[in-house]
């Protein structure tokens, strides 16, 4: 009886200092290795924003986050004796959207002569967004990738490569002020 729970303290003592494993180095294509420091229990990575792509100037790591850049541009988690959590996400293929400019004296947006490329993970969907004509530099502030805020009345969305490029939006915002100076000549 006394050799069993011996046997179990040892066990226990052996499970509550494992190392975990964790992703290490700048790029993440290691495979998961044991942490040096037995009792860290988090591992870290750069943080991918949707569009934008994955934080520069970030590691992986054992151990938690630096100071202040947790949910900004690093992010944790739990990490086990088996695997590494802080693998690198999944990517899709990248897109283009194109940003726009806004001309507050003509109040005309015009869209950028080259595409942005946008980021994305593997299952998230293309989106582009531009400005509405109601918008100006205050109500739209994209550059181009990603669909609008729900709730974003200044923003129209598009789900193809390259789709928002549209000189209707400068049309729109430069005859409306010409139609109504001519409906009130006639």
């Amino acid at each position: 009886s006394s050799g069993i729970n011996a046997e179990y303290g040892a066990l226990c003592i052996y499970s509550a200092n494992a190392a975990i494993k964790c992703v290490q180095g700048k790029d993440g294509a290691a495979a998961a290795t044991d942490c040096t420091n037995t009792e860290e229990k988090q591992c870290s990575q750069p943080l991918f924003v949707e569009f934008t792509g994955m934080s520069a100037d970030v590691e992986y790591k054992c151990g938690k986050c630096a100071e202040g850049t947790k949910d900004k541009t690093c992010s944790e988690c739990t990490g086990t004796a088996e695997d590494g959590c802080n693998k690198p996400k999944e990517v899709g293929a990248d897109f283009m959207c194109f940003g726009y400019t806004y001309d507050a004296t003509a109040k005309t947006w015009t869209a950028a002569k080259e595409a942005t490329a946008c980021k994305r993970l593997k299952d998230t969907a293309i989106a582009c967004n531009s400005p509405k004509a109601t918008a100006d530099d205050k109500t739209w502030t994209s550059n181009g990738c990603g669909p609008c805020a729900k709730d974003d009345a200044n923003c129209t969305t598009c789900d193809k490569d390259s789709c928002n490029k549209s000189s209707a939006i400068r049309a729109a915002v430069f005859f409306a002020p010409l139609l109504a100076v001519l409906f009130n000549l006639l």
